[in-house]
């Protein structure tokens, strides 16, 4: 290679310490850079970029495989920014773009029309609806979306329909058979139409890859392949990155497998930790200078995660002094926990630390609603990242417009949301229904005169059994006995059949009856529920809210301060994952990644009395484990 003459000029070692500036400057070869929160991943594969031009590496000889689009985007606009110029076509983007723009170019040698259509998550799932109808299929059978996702999982984890469903859905076990079948199905359909989703970019690309004529010519092509969130990767996606690199072997992964929190998407831990098997006589980097968190955080941090055996053994150093201990808060109730952090916030924001700077994390979206109810009342603006508003959301809306007609006969949109929910009440009959509901005066006018005059409908039974559970609930002044008796009445079915995480979804409703139990009247509930609401319609990035987020949703982004709330016995880590130690593991990487979101200050809070009315007494195991000088205890 020839050293190019860029139009400006870099000093690495001014702008890069040690261990990032060794990545940089690497030959090549195989090479795994572990790379810590808050040390520098970013800035570490943009000015291996900018080095690899400089020596006189050709851009379109050079890969660089992100998670994002829009990473890949930034990371080309530092490197222009640096360089002084654009890298001509420099390879850059997601496994789906990459794999995308191959199969355009050679998809012939894999007899694939290059004007193939890419379907999103939603035309799948609708195709695979069309086809079941179409088949010998039972009433009773999974949802089109979950079988898309065992589908999807086969394929990204390079294991059979079979070994999916018998490890990760069982009570499906039975149904292998059907599911193979709808799967063949499923495949000639998207051939005979020319039709490509996702998964299939992967599965073909790595196809084309494994061809012995057109593969090596594509990975000769590529001299340098870099790969950012490698902890992130399946088994497919390891595969297609083996054969990218075959020829030329130089390949540079960047990840941390304490960061590894994705296996319900078919990421898998162990590409990272067999990486040196894969690859024989790789280098390991360490990138453990953390430039984000404090000494305290870090300490922390690192006793918690040194707790899993699959890892490598590291430990993050802060770059910053000073700092105070993360705090852990023992609250009676989830109420108890809202109203703590929503006065603390409340105390921070008065003293002038702007919202922006504050993080609100929880393992599960149900955990949040307490959290919401208490900034609406203190008027504090967030937003909730990756996700709706929990009184936004469908089922919770669908709850509330039971309760909602049954202070107001006249909620045209609360009965307009009843009638679609309600079998044989389509949108024509529910035109009909409106006008005659809004004359009466009171639920009992209108079902004395239904059924006479032109309100005759085919569901008469399922209207009148409506009407019925909305007199009964008038009635009911608890409304949790209420909530239950919705659930009861047919609306726990409605969920399991319309929604794919229908397990979710019981939960944010057993968090509503929880809310709602502090309250003795309907009214003022409903008039609570609503006010959630006050800010909808505001730009909210322009008056810089706070962030609530999931923990996944969370990773990657930073605040000075963050709380992390629900940390109790049964809810974090996940129930699920008790009897099973590589679930349990992740878990815990689920805990790291929210501990190191903090640059200053970290806020742990569990209960002791979860919204089942059951006494836990009981922090989470990964407080249960930590020694109490690394931390200071609060009771509220």
């Amino acid at each position: 290679m020839t050293q190019l003459k860029l139009p400006k000029d870099i000093i690495y070692d001014k702008v890069l310490n040690e261990e990032q500036l060794r990545i940089v400057k690497d030959g090549g070869g195989s090479s795994l850079v572990l790379a810590g929160p808050g040390s520098g991943k970013t800035r570490v594969l943009v000015y291996r970029v900018c080095w690899l031009l400089e020596q006189g590496v050709s851009p379109s000889s050079l890969l660089l495989v992100t998670f994002t689009n829009k990473a890949a985007r930034e990371m080309i606009t530092r490197v222009e920014n640096l360089i002084g110029s654009y890298p001509k076509g420099l390879w850059a983007g997601t496994f789906h773009h990459i794999a995308n723009v191959l199969l355009r170019r050679y998809g012939e040698v894999l007899s694939i029309p290059t004007n193939y259509t890419i379907m999103d998550e939603d035309d799948s799932i609708s195709l695979l609806k069309n086809i079941i109808n179409a088949s010998n299929i039972p009433e009773e059978f999974p949802k089109p979306a979950d079988i898309k996702k065992i589908f999807s999982l086969s394929v990204n984890t390079v294991e059979d329909i079979k070994d999916i469903v018998n490890t990760r859905f069982p009570d499906n076990s039975s149904l292998i058979h059907r599911f193979e079948t709808i799967w063949t199905n499923y495949q000639k359909t998207k051939r005979k139409l020319n039709l490509m989703d996702y998964d299939d970019l992967l599965l073909f690309c790595y196809k084309l890859l494994k061809n012995e004529s057109r593969g090596a010519q594509i990975s000769d092509n590529f001299k340098y392949v870099l790969v950012d969130e490698y902890h992130d990767t399946n088994k497919l996606q390891s595969l297609i990155l083996y054969q990218l690199a075959r020829v030329n072997k130089n390949i540079m992964v960047v990840g941390d497998d304490s960061q590894s929190i994705y296996s319900f998407r078919g990421a898998t831990v162990d590409n990272i930790m067999d990486f040196s098997r894969i690859y024989p006589g790789a280098k390991t980097f360490y990138l453990d200078t953390n430039y984000r968190s404090t000494p305290q955080i870090l300490d922390f941090a690192n006793r918690s995660i040194s707790n899993n055996r699959t890892r490598y053994p590291k430990k993050l150093k802060s770059a910053r002094g000073g700092g105070v201990k993360p705090v852990v808060v023992r609250c009676y109730s989830p109420r108890d926990e809202a109203f703590f952090v929503s006065q603390r916030i409340s105390q921070l924001l008065n003293s002038g630390v702007s919202p922006k700077d504050i993080g609100v994390l929880f393992r599960s979206r149900y955990q949040a609603a307490e959290i919401e109810m208490g900034f609406s009342r203190l008027k504090v603006p967030y937003i909730v990242r990756g996700g709706v508003r929990f009184f936004e959301q469908a089922h919770i809306k669908d709850i509330m417009a039971y309760f909602r007609v049954t202070e107001n006969i006249r909620d045209e949109v609360s009965w307009r949301r009843l009638f679609t929910q309600t079998e044989g009440i389509g949108s024509k009959t529910s035109d009909i229904l409106i006008p005659y509901i809004l004359s009466m005066d009171n639920l009992d006018d209108i079902v004395k005169n239904l059924g006479k005059g032109d309100i005759k409908i085919r569901a008469y039974g399922k209207l009148t059994a409506l009407l019925a559970l909305i007199y009964k609930l008038q009635s009911i002044n608890n409304i949790p006995a209420g909530i239950e008796l919705i659930m009861d009445s047919g609306y726990a079915r409605y969920i399991t059949k319309k929604y794919k995480d229908e397990l979710d979804r019981y939960q944010d409703i057993e968090m509503l009856k929880e809310i709602s139990s502090s309250y003795s009247s309907r009214a003022d509930f409903i008039s609570e529920a609503s006010l959630q609401e006050y800010s909808k319609g505001e730009n909210m990035e322009e008056i810089s809210p706070l962030v609530l987020s999931t923990i996944h949703q969370a990773k990657g982004l930073e605040w000075k301060i963050v709380f992390i709330i629900g940390v109790s016995a049964n809810h974090f880590p996940h129930p699920a994952s008790s009897m099973d130690i590589h679930a349990l593991e992740e878990e815990r990487r689920v805990f790291y990644v929210a501990v190191t979101r903090a640059k200053e200050d970290v806020c742990i809070t569990y209960f002791t009395r979860d919204f089942y009315r059951t006494f836990t007494d009981k922090r989470s195991r990964f407080l249960e484990e930590m020694p109490e000088y690394l931390y200071e205890k609060w009771n509220f």
